[in-house]
């Protein structure tokens, strides 16, 4: 079947959307469904769009049911800039403001943009051995398995094998990489959290889910496709973890019935801001390689963002800079203030943060229960032994009390 549109000159991305989202017949079909409904109803680009709150008999009756996610649309597009906007520009117009950036070419000046090849990698020194997923789509609640593998190593095989390497990026692979320019600020540099390694042959699936932080997305070989819905659509993000992405059951999340995806294609060169909270999936094309660089808003000296210079500096490479972990304690320490409601951190509240910190890791609760498990975590908060925990609690723990906590909340 001919197709009068290109999506990209990807073979295996250009299948995949022909496939789950652009057949003529499929577009006709909808067009016939619909052509006697109160809903107005436009081809564009070979894309049907048709109003969100177009009734249906029943959510299984919805065209996206037991499709993959963001099949059915109705889809809008992100913000695209070219090249990374100034600091200020960034975080008034974008991050501030939870939108979603596309900035096309950003990170083609990164040395990893040439570099990245699979002989560079065969001779590149890169310690410690690191994770890779043994299963290349990932489920919702279910951990994924995983084995620890040598770079050289695992370039001998991700071409043969369903293998995928997440990793947090060791310093000899950030040493080629730019720091978006961004985060170069220091009213911004004391708020990175992670910079994320990803690496397949292509054909990976990401579970539906949302980030613990702000993300700036930056690819430098394949395609990564993202479809994003605000996070508005529910208010609690983890009811679509369990989402089987490749078919949504709209029985079972029937809010998906009014949402609108915003789809991108972040192609090698590009680099895409992924706001906090947002639910999202995404899917890899061809041999893919991706960094992830994670920051945390709360950090950032909000003041200063006006007085950061315009420019980046092409110079600062991302091995510079400290990154805290999601698991740090200068994080923890933000985490634990926002439970800090009506003067304190209540128990209900403590605990529902601790089933958070086991679900994060696909844990099982211990068989005491959560609330016996958050009593015992307040005492360990609770400094001044007034039993009620407070700001000034929470700001006299010393990072060794904070990394202590965590480690007997999940012991």
């Amino acid at each position: 079947m001919e197709f009068p549109w290109n999506f990209h000159s990807s073979s295996a991305i250009s299948e995949y959307h022909r496939r789950h989202f652009t057949d003529p017949m499929i577009t006709l079909k909808r067009m016939e469904t619909k052509k006697n409904s109160m809903s107005t109803v436009f081809l564009l680009l070979g894309f049907v769009i048709c109003d969100a709150t177009t009734p249906y008999a029943s959510p299984s009756s919805h065209s996206g049911h037991l499709k993959p996610f963001g099949y059915s649309g109705p889809f809008r597009s992100a913000a695209e800039r070219e090249g990374f906007p100034a600091v200020a520009d960034f975080f008034e117009n974008y991050v501030f403001a939870k939108r979603p950036l596309l900035m096309k070419n950003a990170a083609k000046s990164h040395p990893a943009f040439q570099l990245w090849d699979d002989d560079y990698f065969r001779q590149k020194i890169v310690t410690p051995p690191m994770s890779v997923r043994t299963v290349k789509k990932q489920s919702g609640g279910v951990k994924t398995p995983a084995v620890s593998m040598k770079l050289d190593e695992f370039v001998s095989r991700y071409q043969a094998e369903e293998l995928y390497m997440v990793n947090q990026a060791p310093p000899s692979l950030l040493e080629d990489i730019v720091l978006p320019n961004p985060l170069q600020c220091d009213a911004v540099t004391s708020s990175l959290i992670e910079s994320r390694f990803w690496f397949s042959s292509g054909d990976t699936r990401s579970s539906v889910h949302t980030d613990d932080g702000e993300n700036i997305l930056c690819v430098y070989c394949g395609v990564k496709t993202l479809f994003l819905i605000h996070p508005s659509v529910h208010h609690d993000a983890r009811h679509y973890k369990s989402i089987d992405p490749d078919s949504v059951d709209y029985d079972k999340y029937p809010t998906l019935i009014g949402a609108e995806y915003t789809r991108v294609d972040v192609a090698a060169g590009d680099c895409f801001y992924v706001p906090i909270d947002w639910i999202h999936q995404a899917v890899s094309f061809d041999r893919n390689i991706a960094l992830t660089f994670f920051f945390d808003l709360r950090m950032v000296d909000k003041d200063r963002i006006a007085n950061c210079p315009t420019d980046g500096d092409f110079s600062v490479t991302a091995d510079h800079f400290e990154y805290l972990g999601f698991d740090g304690p200068k994080v923890l320490r933000y985490n634990l203030l926002d439970l800090v409601k009506d003067g304190s951190i209540s128990l209900d509240d403590l605990a529902a943060f601790i089933a958070k910190l086991f679900a994060k890791i696909k844990k099982e609760v211990p068989s005491a229960g959560i609330t016996e498990l958050a009593t015992s975590a307040l005492k360990l908060l609770d400094k001044n032994g007034n039993q009620l925990v407070k700001k000034d609690d929470i700001l006299q723990l010393t990072d060794q009390e904070l990394t202590n906590f965590r480690l007997f909340v999940l012991s």
